[in-house]
């Protein structure tokens, strides 16, 4: 009887061990039950994560160090740049750059320092180039992204340098912008360049034209490409005077995605 006893003792001893490994395997699979992997009809296998990862407007989520989410981010803005279509000309910034959104950093106030390089020593230059120059900056006061441009006396800290020449090297422009960015795709500086005349005869631009021309640089020193349509002051040969619906659309859509590399290997 006693013998008996003892192994009923015993079954229900590995009863209990068996239920035990059965439900720590359980909770282990469940640490996992967040990914999802599929297969598609080529063959091929997809990784999906139903957690949400969501994008906040300048936050870069190649910051958060996981590989799995710095390629979702990619492919979430590259779907939303997709998503915006005609109303946006972004993929010609991604076609200059090799797939890399640049713009200036995030600043608490989103507040650009401009600096004007006068030097009455170039030929043709006078005080009206300057105010043109100022008119052309103007233009982009009260954008959408809320970027400010205020002008600055101090070359070395300028975020932006305006300067002039007689006459640039292509006879074709009238101007032309400098941007240099880190490997993060930040926008670190911008020159901008403006002729007071055009070859093949130095002849001194009309005010109109050189207030165009500085607003069009402008807009490529804040971080936006050329345009396609020429309803747009960004386009390369603008006949317009301010940033059109579209130019204010781009600009805010290029500074509520984070900057770098939209690469997806």
């Amino acid at each position: 009887m006693a013998q008996r006893i003892l192994i009923g003792i015993l079954v229900v001893l590995f009863a209990l061990i068996g239920v035990s490994k059965f439900r720590s395997r359980q909770t282990g699979a469940g640490v996992i039950s967040s990914v999802t992997v599929t297969t598609d009809s080529s063959g091929s296998t997809t990784t999906s994560s139903h957690q949400p990862v969501g994008l906040l407007p300048g936050v870069d989520a190649a910051a958060a160090g996981a590989p799995t989410i710095d390629m979702m981010a990619r492919l979430s803005i590259r779907r939303r740049l997709e998503r915006e279509g005609n109303r946006v000309y972004l993929d010609s910034l991604l076609a200059e750059t090799d797939s890399v959104l640049t713009r200036w950093a995030d600043r608490p106030e989103r507040t650009f320092t401009v600096y004007f390089a006068v030097d009455t020593t170039i030929a043709g230059y006078t005080d009206a180039a300057l105010d043109d120059a100022r008119a052309g900056m103007r233009t982009w006061s009260g954008n959408e992204a809320g970027l400010i441009l205020n002008e600055t006396r101090d070359s070395t800290a300028a975020d932006i340098r305006v300067e002039w020449l007689p006459t640039l090297p292509d006879s074709t422009e009238l101007g032309s912008t400098k941007v240099s960015w880190n490997p993060g795709g930040a926008i670190e500086h911008a020159t901008i360049t403006l002729a007071i005349g055009q070859r093949p005869q130095p002849t001194v631009l009309p005010a109109a034209l050189r207030r165009r021309v500085a607003a069009h640089e402008f807009g490529h020193a804040i971080g936006l490409p050329h345009s396609g349509s020429d309803d747009d002051l960004m386009f390369s040969t603008s006949p317009v005077n301010a940033p059109s619906r579209r130019d204010n659309a781009t600009l805010l859509l290029l500074y509520a995605v984070p900057p770098g590399s939209l690469h997806v290997q």
